[in-house]
């Protein structure tokens, strides 16, 4: 069934604006995302502790995700189906680095501005699709990562509250 909604999805690899449009997504369009969730809560607020607190979610599920990969070390489905993917990633693919980066920021970014974290889902969906048009994750890989990605950011929110929103370091800005 993985392999089965790969395919399908892969297929539209060859419409040439459904690939151009994967490839901008996955490749520039989420790093407009990380920095916008980055900025937003500076500007809106003007608080910087929330900007930091999601610069260091993303750069956390980053991390996460990468352990991950390397504890289970499922390869990337243009390796074993051998396929020519659109563009070429390295290592292993379970699961999405760029999936649970976004959707920890969409859980962050949700607690800040509800419309914007709608925003923020939209582009979620669509960077998973993206992830399988371009030939480089099954759709478990992107679904896990979603997981992964929520719970850091519900984690995250957590901490967060708990901990008073940082105040201990409110004292240093």
């Amino acid at each position: 069934m993985n392999t089965t909604i790969f395919n399908f999805f892969f297929s539209f690899s060859t419409n040439p604006f459904i690939a151009w449009s994967a490839l901008f997504i996955s490749n520039v369009l989420i790093y407009v995302f990380i920095l916008v969730a980055i900025l937003i809560p500076i500007i809106k607020n003007r608080d910087y502790i929330y900007g930091a607190v999601n610069l260091c979610g993303a750069a956390g599920s980053w991390i996460v995700a990468y352990i991950l990969k390397h504890i289970f070390t499922i390869p990337r489905p243009f390796v074993t189906l051998h396929l020519v993917p659109l563009f070429m990633e390295t290592g292993f693919s379970f699961p999405s680095s760029h999936v649970t980066l976004i959707s920890t920021l969409t859980v962050l970014i949700w607690k800040v501005n509800r419309k914007l974290g709608i925003v923020f889902l939209v582009f979620t969906i669509l960077t998973a699709f993206s992830r399988m048009v371009i030939g480089v994750h099954y759709p478990i890989d992107v679904l896990s990562g979603a997981c992964f990605g929520v719970l850091i950011g519900l984690g995250i929110i957590w901490f967060y509250k708990k901990t008073n929103q940082f105040a201990f370091l409110k004292k240093y800005i």
